[in-house]
């Protein structure tokens, strides 16, 4: 439903009355608070769709979009996971999308709404205006918003009375403008309202220098570990942890390809320090993925089974709040305030002359190039090693191996051809959603293991060792079946094809 947005100059009478004269039938104003809401990273706003909750004597949803029919839904409270709407057409629309992420409020509107229908002789509705009066910020009251604003809404199907709406608009001097009155107030209080997207990589030149590159790439992920800092902090979504966890990741691996580029004096404190950061994240992250696959892990043994799992449950459930508070002590910490301080401070100043060595000025597309061939061989080279009686711990190594090769690549994927990055990339996935799978289960089956051994010792029901057997088998067949399958996806990616589509990947990139 196309909507035009015009500024009133008059006031909000005249601009009624004239309405009204075309053919508009308006209702008493009344005080709404409208919330757009949308992921962090925008996931609704890039789908090109507006979901929204407007607030009175009642709370409705409102969903939509240029490429979608409007939805409308009465409910009891503000939704903060797609799980809290009614199970119908929206709640799937929505979930589609934001997956685990939660709904934040984008921006918050109060206004005094006056809205009104034009009908026509069968009675049909075909065009609608609102008129938003005393516009303001909620908790932002400093923030210039337009004081008041009409929207006219083109109703499918029938152009010529709103057509007709705007030309009566215009008659009275009302000022259109591009943007209805939510994004309005949005974009005075510089609200981008696309969220945050971390971009894996920056623009990079082959033939800059090894350092400069570096330094783009490092301060870009810093960026992203930032951007999701508070998040991870405040728990509002498990993507949060998962995004830091990422980035830190990232910095670990670039870190490792940055030896003789990197001042020692700067890369030995940065590795020790994120290091550390990515051990603090490591046990939450587990448990979040466990809560997060219960369903999927549990479903299949039966809705007769769930209730005697819920002790386990209960005691993953507070071993991820630990977990999470320690993280969060941690996130807070002096310590993890200077690393990041910094760190961030290094990668923005000017570089001194004890910086660069001559090393670090080689040209960073040769750099690269070597350090992607030299990730390729080694993943090769231990993955021929792996054999049906290697133990896990060798097959976890593998995975690290083919994540930092995949962070070489999406680093400086700038640096790399699209069409053959893309080509490459889909084997070396292959291979890592096999290892995934082993090393989630794996992680999972252990952690059962040993909470068996925790309730039986608290004198846990029956039914619940039980339960947890039948568990444990599941999960446990799960990492044998990707066990199994790892011969063969390792010898599809051990080719002569994978090896021409890395070669293809590199070639242009070395000055």
């Amino acid at each position: 439903m196309p909507a035009f947005t015009f500024l009133p100059p008059a006031p909000a009478t005249t601009v009624i009355e004239e309405l009204m004269g075309v053919g508009f039938v308006f209702g008493s104003s009344q005080a709404v608070t409208t919330t757009l809401l949308d992921t962090f990273d925008g996931r609704l706003y890039r789908a090109g769709l507006r979901f929204t909750v407007n607030e009175s004597d009642r709370v409705e949803l409102e969903l939509t979009g240029a490429m979608t029919a409007p939805a409308h839904l009465t409910v009891a409270g503000v939704p903060r996971l797609p799980g809290d709407l009614p199970p119908g057409p929206l709640r799937s629309r929505i979930a589609a999308l934001t997956d685990v992420r939660a709904l934040l409020p984008k921006v918050r509107v109060h206004t005094s709404r006056t809205s009104g229908v034009w009908r026509d002789a069968s009675g049909k509705v075909v065009a609608i205006a609102v008129l938003h009066d005393g516009v303001h910020l909620v908790d932002r009251p400093e923030v210039d918003c337009p004081e008041a604003t009409i929207e006219i809404r083109e109703v499918p199907g029938y152009t010529k009375p709103a057509r007709r709406a705007i030309e009566a608009l215009r008659r009275v001097g009302v000022a259109e403008c591009e943007t209805d009155t939510v994004t309005q107030c949005a974009a005075a209080a510089g609200v981008d309202l696309a969220g945050f997207a971390a971009a894996a990589t920056v623009p990079l030149d082959p033939e800059m220098s090894a350092i400069d590159g570096f330094r783009l790439v490092l301060a870009n992920i810093a960026t992203a570990i930032t951007a999701n800092w508070q998040g991870t902090i405040d728990q509002t979504d498990p993507e949060f942890l998962h995004d830091l966890r990422i980035a830190v990741r990232r910095t670990r691996t670039i870190l490792a390809a940055a030896k003789s580029v990197l001042p020692a004096a700067v890369l030995e404190p940065a590795r020790d320090g994120f290091a550390w950061l990515a051990d603090l994240t490591g046990t939450p992250r587990d448990l979040d993925v466990y809560l997060l696959e219960w369903s999927r892990y549990t479903d299949p043994l039966g809705s007769d089974v769930a209730p005697s799992l819920e002790p386990v449950r209960d005691l993953i459930e507070r071993r991820r709040a630990d977990g999470h508070l320690e993280l969060e002590a941690a996130l807070r910490s002096e310590h993890a305030a200077e690393l990041m301080t910094e760190w961030r401070t290094w990668l923005a100043q000017p570089l001194s002359s004890d910086d660069v060595s001559p090393k670090a000025g080689r040209p960073l597309g040769r750099l690269i190039a070597k350090r992607i061939a030299r990730a390729h061989a080694v993943l090769i080279e231990r993955g021929q090693l792996i054999g049906p009686d290697t133990p896990a711990e060798k097959v976890h190594e593998l995975r690290k191996d083919a994540k930092k090769l995949r962070y070489l690549l999406e680093c400086f994927g700038s640096l790399l051809r699209k069409s053959a990055r893309k080509q490459y990339v889909t084997r070396l996935k292959a291979l890592q959603d096999n290892l995934g799978e082993h090393q989630d289960a794996e992680v999972h089956v252990n952690m059962l293991r040993g909470i068996a051994r925790e309730l039986h010792d608290a004198g846990a029901s029956p039914d619940t060792m039980v339960a947890i057997g039948q568990l444990t088998e599941r999960l446990d067949q799960q990492r044998l079946a990707a066990r199994a399958e790892f011969a063969e996806r390792f010898a599809d990616y051990d080719t002569p094809a994978t090896r021409r589509a890395l070669d293809a990947v590199l070639d242009g990139i070395t000055p």
